[in-house]
Formats: C-alpha cells, sequence, structure tokens
C-alpha cells in the first residue's frame, strides 16, 4: 500500500511539473516572436520557397497596434525594419503614426535612395506588393490579404514554433493558410 501510495505522490508530482511547465511556455510564448531577430534569415528562406528573389521583396509592413509603452522599450517593428531593409527596391508602412516613421523614412532615402511609402491603415493599396508581414498582435489575421500572388505573414497572430525534424531544429511559419518549414539555426 504504502509502495503504492509513493508511486502515485511521484506521478502527480510529474503532472504538476508538466502543467507548471505548460503555464511557463505560454507565458514566454505570449511576450512576442522569439525569430524575430532572425526574420531577414527566416525570410529568405521563406521567399527561396516560392520560388522569389529577395531582389522583388516587395513587403507592406502592417504596423503594430501595440506600440511600446515607454520610449526605453524596442520597438519590435523597428527590429524588424532594421533587418529587411537592406538591399530592398520597394517598402510599404501601413500605419496610423506616419510621424513614428519620418527619421527612418529619411534615412533610408539618404542611404539607400529608396522611398518608402506611407499609408494610413484605413487607405491599405496592395498595389506591388508581394509580401504581407503583419506585425499587429491583436485581433485575427487579415483575410482579405490572402490573395494569390502576395504571402501574408502574421508575426503575432499565429504562433512560430521550433519543429524537430530529425535532427533539425526547424521553425514552422504560417503564411497565409499554410504553414512553412524553414532551417533553423
Amino acid at each position: 500500500m504504502l509502495h503504492w501510495l509513493k508511486a502515485r505522490l511521484e506521478t502527480l508530482k510529474g503532472r504538476l511539473k508538466k502543467t507548471e511547465e505548460a503555464e511557463n511556455w505560454e507565458e514566454k510564448t505570449e511576450e512576442g516572436n522569439p525569430f524575430l531577430p532572425k526574420l531577414r534569415w527566416i525570410l529568405e528562406q521563406v521567399l527561396e520557397k516560392y520560388q522569389m528573389d529577395y531582389r522583388i521583396f516587395c513587403p507592406l509592413l502592417l504596423d503594430t497596434d501595440t506600440p511600446p509603452k515607454s520610449m526605453l522599450d524596442e520597438d519590435d517593428v523597428e527590429l524588424a525594419l532594421e533587418q529587411i531593409s537592406g538591399d530592398l527596391n520597394f517598402l510599404k508602412i501601413v500605419t496610423d503614426r506616419p510621424a513614428y516613421f519620418a527619421s527612418y523614412i529619411e534615412r533610408m532615402y539618404e542611404d539607400t535612395g529608396l522611398v518608402v511609402q506611407i499609408e494610413d491603415k484605413g487607405e491599405i493599396s496592395l498595389e506591388s506588393v508581394n509580401v504581407i508581414l503583419d506585425m499587429e498582435r491583436n485581433g485575427n489575421c487579415h483575410y482579405r490579404f490572402m490573395k494569390e500572388g502576395i504571402l501574408y505573414i502574421p508575426v503575432y497572430k499565429r504562433p512560430w514554433t521550433q519543429v524537430k525534424i530529425q535532427q533539425n531544429l526547424d521553425i514552422s511559419i504560417p503564411i497565409g493558410y499554410n504553414t512553412v518549414i524553414v532551417k533553423g539555426r
């Protein structure tokens, strides 16, 4: 009887530990996209899978709906823009805060000659766009953007996960209705 009771307590401890680990994992995933620092590298792999070269990459960046609360907080949109900016021939930013991007737009024009287009969130045009990077955290995916010839990549609305395939730790990325696996590092 004592042996059975000890075994039962160990089982319950294991379940409690797994529950705590799951809760901690959920808390970690809610904080943001852990793959954001590798966005450029990931996008290059995604584009390759869709037979697109980075030179013809024409992104529309849908600005966040939850800007940083403090000027000391890191802005994920800024991090994403810094990564994808190199070698771009086209960039459109859809935002409710155009003044925030003024210095970035000026710097891009001076450094690379790129004319960054700014549009209000209420007036989104998909002309010349082939990839949408949705940086919004709240709400649902914008299914109206899921059209043939346009890759819709929700950075926060659908989780990006690590998937163990054979001996590789790959990254599963939602693209529109599909999921794409890219090689992890």
